[in-house]
């Protein structure tokens, strides 16, 4: 894939305050979805679609907390961090079940003729142990410091915004 325009310097602004409040030594943008490496590394996709409304949806309802498109890719973040923070919770069998059932899950959203059948779906993959406990964290960790949680808003929708009008995916107002 050829890099886009302000590609390294989207990844540094990411990663360095990653780096700073939570030790993840690298992030980076990826084709697609978002995911926590055992090498304490996060790919991070910046494009959204029905499954970031369907996890917005759900924990709204598992925990009482608001994502929405102003803090959704921030709480995505977390959630990754998340993983890092209760890697170490999530061994052995449970480890093994997570895998197996998001294999299931996978091969089944293939499937799926409704989009009633693909929440349900998407909805057992958010509730599985790994995932519970990343979201879990993410969110106690918002909460617990709004002022942090404003800060990385800022800092990471900014850093997204050059890089969208880099590469011309949004126009300005100018």
């Amino acid at each position: 894939m050829a890099k886009l325009k302000g590609e390294k310097k989207l990844n540094k602004a990411i990663s360095l305050p990653l780096k700073k409040r939570f030790g993840i030594d690298k992030a980076r943008l990826a084709t697609s979805y978002a995911y926590y490496f055992s090498n304490n590394s996060i790919d991070f996709q910046i494009t959204r679609d029905i499954e970031d409304d369907l996890f917005a949806e759900f924990i709204k309802e598992r925990f009482g907390f608001e994502v929405n498109e102003n803090n959704n890719f921030v709480f995505s973040l977390l959630h990754e961090v998340g993983h890092a923070k209760a890697n170490d919770e999530i061994e052995g069998m449970i480890y093994d079940f997570c895998l197996d059932e998001k294999e299931r899950i996978e091969n089944e959203m293939q499937t799926a003729e409704t989009e009633e059948q693909a929440r349900v779906l998407e909805f057992q993959y958010f509730a599985l142990p790994d995932e519970i406990m990343a979201t879990q964290w993410a969110v106690n960790y918002a909460k617990s410091h709004p002022r942090i949680f404003k800060k990385l808003i800022a800092e990471m929708n900014d850093a997204l915004f050059n890089f969208y009008k880099a590469n011309g995916l949004f126009e300005s107002e100018d």
